[in-house]
């Protein structure tokens, strides 16, 4: 694919979805604003649920990007307390993570059932909450053990996903952004958290282990962007 081409075309896809939402968009009106022939999009995408899924799927690799990013910065990202407060600011501050995650049928309409790259954003994927609550605790950096403990990973991402939830609500309050995530933050590291603090070596351990996941979940999101032609566009 023309990766020039097909980012013309999703970035048009993206406005015009936080413009009207999913139901009023239309491919035509996607070619339009890309400045492509409607034919081109369906060579890559076969149906509009599928251009979608690409939107969303690339936004999820620049957010896991982004936290990898941080990861490497600083090995206390590395924390679930942590990663959570800024996994918030950076989805409240994202319309695409945003829509998701506050379930806004609005901008969703069908997507937010029918699409796969809204499971991979999404808070309640818990076969990959398993995976980084398995390795906390492997690092001494979770109270409890995921092996004994089946509902963990329920527990977290129903803990998580209740801050995001009441976003849409009045209990959101008038709260700031910030405060809001050191809230989550303190939340997360009292209910699943030792009270002691790591050592550097315990964090940077955790962080080296933790970034082979984040790498390769990003490989398994790319690859979802790179569809092949069935013809060369005219």
């Amino acid at each position: 694919m023309d990766e020039r081409k097909a980012t013309g075309i999703l970035n048009a896809a993206e406005q015009l979805f936080l413009q009207f939402g999913y139901r009023k968009v239309t491919i035509d009106e996607v070619a339009r604003r890309a400045g492509v022939g409607k034919g081109t999009i369906y060579l890559y995408w076969p149906s509009k649920l599928e251009l979608f899924g690409a939107v969303f799927t690339r936004d999820g690799v620049a957010m896991l990007t982004a936290a990898a990013d941080a990861l490497r910065a600083d090995p206390r990202e590395v924390l679930l307390s942590v990663s959570s407060r800024r996994t918030f600011i950076a989805t409240m501050n994202n319309p695409l993570a945003r829509a998701i995650v506050t379930g806004d049928q609005a901008l969703l309409g069908d997507l937010l059932t029918t699409t796969p790259a809204t499971g991979e954003m999404g808070l309640g994927k818990l076969g990959t909450t398993d995976l980084v609550l398995r390795l906390l605790y492997r690092h001494g950096l979770l109270r409890d053990d995921p092996e004994q403990d089946p509902m963990l990973a329920y527990r977290v991402a129903a803990t998580t996903a209740g801050f995001y939830a009441v976003e849409n609500t009045s209990a959101a309050g008038g709260f700031a952004l910030e405060s809001k995530a050191d809230a989550l933050a303190d939340t997360v590291s009292s209910a699943f958290e030792p009270a002691e603090e790591p050592s550097l070596a315990v964090l940077e351990a955790a962080r080296a282990e933790a970034l082979t996941f984040y790498e390769r979940w990003c490989h398994e999101l790319s690859a979802v962007l790179n569809p092949s032609a069935k013809e060369t566009a005219k």
